[in-house]
């Protein structure tokens, strides 16, 4: 798709970030000609060809036929901090660039979030985009819609995921003429707040269940959503933790029909720096607490841990400023301990009293200072070979602890303006600390939030340490208990394995498979539908409840499956129990010549998808198995009410170190109903996972 590169994307570049080298401003640049190069496709295929891109004219009459309203959706795939937000301002950019005309941006309906993401696009975008927000709404209408008729500027409009403020903008859009003009919705964090949260309730109680309100406002066909107003649109969820959207039903405007992966820029740390071993004992990042600090913490009681954390970010961002310079607004320390404000409050008074007494210790006799400091700036030494001496990290501190500031950051304080010191800085809250909160100059992250059950895409999002932040990273340090470093290493894998999974499978997005482990689940349970999301379970028989058995079709199947197993597994009638080791892509080409008519957790073209999946974990094959079965039909149209394997031959295969596919040749026995297999030959498959899988989430819709 042909893009012209015009004046507003290189005064974005400009803006954004002057002081970009020639490869990373590249990179941006391909990063934006990508996401809009994607959203043209869509654009051209589901709604007009000829009004955006390179050569577009701009809105076009449609002599007398409506426009089709297929409303495209896209998914920007990017990492947690790694600018997102700079890919979403430059492709406005280029966007309107192209003929687009309008660029609308949905966000978390959160004060502060919604303030920092219209200040980015404000700072930017040029001065020629003028970026509305809700403060706008009614002062700007005119002169919006003079820029919308003079075919020679666009607009960007930023709004938060707020049932008032989504209905001002829909108003706000319909007064200045926007309905018919090309225009991209970028939803930020698009797995939250605009999914519908009453999927799962509609799926179990019925479907006079209604969505819930902000899905509505945003993709109702049946009311003036925002959706539904502009004609000619291309929607874009934008997030680092897609489960929730990639895990919709097939025909839900949220699911995506084309998905670009952001990669990051130089300089990013991410889940390969603080999550990349089994064992976090040899991660200099990583310092481990007692599994229980969490509960003396909640009970009133400053655990050593969290001491441990506190003296050595003093030093640490006593030696980031010592090494270069201090940054205007300081340094940070992330506390997060639990969801509950009061509890977060709790906290705040230990950590302010804590600090009270190292500000007395800084006055009083070396060996007592020496005694408390003497175990962090051993640890900060193991990491960093550039390490002031103890004596003027000390006397940094002396001199600036008392300026400190503690920042409480929760539902209470999202109207408050932040204040931070020049110096040390104590960020403490729940919910606030994760999703979208742009945190700079943070060195140290305490973390001993622990749910029941994990949601991965809410846990990620609190991994704030996460960000363009490899020029402190000497002086970077987090602070969790075992389990909870071992539930990040989980996440981070399967977000590792599904980016490699749609990278390789760009050209079929038909099937998602979300990895993850127990107690853990890929995103909020009401935002899923409980029929048509299922679970791959390790150690247990997957298997299709309806085999494919019609003459003679059946029949031709069953040849060439049988004569493809002789290939890959010569012997297969004599060892057929034992099994042969074939590939990953030699099962998945196996299971492409069988055909079931599976209705529950087997669907042929997802389970060939997942077998691909597998490759991640298994990179050394499958084991394929043989061998014939008599089973009788549970009704007229085959059903195999249960699986062909018995419990200790799948406990069996479960213990090993390999998925095992099996294939049965079933055939006709005079005992069944003529109705049952008509006498034909036909295969079946099963597949068993080893107990070392992990359990994997997918959509069979």
């Amino acid at each position: 798709m042909l893009l012209t590169n015009g004046s507003n994307l290189k005064a974005a570049l400009d803006t954004i970030e002057p002081d970009l080298s020639p490869s990373e401003r590249k990179q941006t640049t391909n990063n934006a000609v990508r996401i809009v190069s994607a959203i043209v496709n869509a654009y051209e295929d589901k709604i007009k060809i000829g009004e955006v891109g390179k050569y577009g004219r701009g809105p076009t009459p449609n002599r007398g036929r409506k426009t089709k309203r297929a409303f495209p959706s896209g998914l920007v795939y990017g990492r947690i901090q790694s600018g997102k937000t700079r890919a979403m301002i430059t492709s406005a950019a280029l966007a309107l660039d192209n003929k687009f005309s309008i660029v609308v941006v949905v966000t978390s309906d959160n004060n502060r979030l919604v303030g920092q993401t219209h200040s980015d696009f404000q700072r930017g975008l040029p001065g020629s985009i003028p970026v509305y927000s809700k403060s706008d709404f009614r002062s700007e209408v005119e002169p919006a819609r003079q820029i919308l008729q003079s075919d020679n500027g666009g607009i960007v409009i930023v709004c938060s995921k707020g049932k008032a403020r989504l209905t001002q903008a829909i108003e706000f859009l319909k007064k200045i003429g926007a309905s018919n003009l090309p225009s991209i919705i970028f939803d930020d964090e698009g797995d939250q707040a605009t999914l519908d949260t009453n999927n799962y309730k509609r799926s179990k109680k019925g479907s006079l269940i209604p969505s819930s309100k902000i899905h509505q406002l945003i993709h109702d066909p049946t009311i003036d959503s925002l959706r539904n107003l502009l004609n000619r649109h291309v929607f874009v969820a934008v997030t680092g933790t897609p489960s929730g959207i990639i895990l919709q039903n097939i025909d839900d405007r949220s699911r995506p029909s084309f998905i670009e992966l952001l990669p990051p820029g130089r300089n990013y740390v991410g889940g390969d720096t603080f999550f990349n071993s089994d064992d976090p004992t040899r991660n200099p990042y990583i310092s481990l607490i007692d599994g229980a600090e969490r509960i003396e913490l909640l009970s009133g009681e400053l655990p050593d841990g969290l001491k441990s954390a506190i003296k050595f970010f003093l030093l640490a961002a006593s030696n980031a400023g010592h090494s270069a310079k201090w940054p205007n607004d300081g340094f940070k320390f992330l506390c997060h301990p639990s969801v509950k404000n009061d509890e977060q409050e709790v906290v705040a008074e230990l950590v302010r009293a804590f600090l009270t007494h190292l500000d007395g210790i800084l006055r009083a006799g070396k060996k007592k200072i020496d005694d408390e400091f003497s175990g962090a700036f051993a640890e900060l030494s193991t990491q960093n070979n550039r390490v002031a001496p103890l004596s003027n990290l000390l006397n940094t501190i002396r001199n600036n602890l008392r300026s400190r500031q503690i920042v409480l950051l929760n539902k209470n304080t999202t109207s408050d303006a932040i204040n931070y010191s020049r110096y040390f800085n104590f960020l403490i809250g729940g919910n606030t600390l994760g999703r979208g909160l742009a945190i700079k100059n943070l060195l140290v992250t305490y973390y001993v939030r622990e749910a029941r059950v994990t949601q991965m895409d809410t846990m990620y999002q609190h991994a704030r340490m996460f960000g363009y932040r490899g020029h402190t990273l000497r002086n970077t340090k987090v602070f969790l208990p075992p389990q909870l470093y071992g539930r990040f290493r989980q996440i981070h894998i399967s977000d590792q394995n599904l980016r490699n999974f749609i990278e390789k499978h760009k050209g079929d997005l038909d099937t998602f498979p979300v990895k993850i482990a127990e107690n853990i689940r890929p995103t909020r349970r009401s935002v899923l539908d409980a029929v048509t999301v299922d679970v791959l379970y390790p150690g247990k028989q997957i298997y299709p409840n309806y085999p494919f058995w019609t003459a003679p079709q059946a029949g031709k199947i069953f040849s060439k499956v049988i004569k493809q197993i002789g290939i890959l597994f010569p012997d297969y009638d004599t060892n057929g129990r034992k099994g042969k080791l074939i590939s990953m892509d030699a099962a998945r080409k196996l299971l492409g010549m069988v055909k079931t008519n599976g209705t529950n957790v087997w669907r042929d073209k997802k389970i060939r998808m997942i077998i691909s999946y597998l490759a991640e974990q298994f990179a050394d094959g499958v084991l394929l198995k043989y061998r014939t079965a008599t089973r009788s039909a549970g009704d007229e149209r085959g059903l195999l009410a249960q699986g062909v394997l018995a419990g200790k031959d799948v406990q069996q295969d479960s213990r090993g170190r390999h998925p095992v596919l099996w294939l049965f040749s079933t055939a006709y026995h005079g005992n069944n109903k003529p109705a049952e297999w008509n006498g034909e030959n036909f295969i079946y498959p099963t597949l068993v996972l080893p107990d070392s899988a992990e359990l994997i989430v997918f959509n069979k819709s």
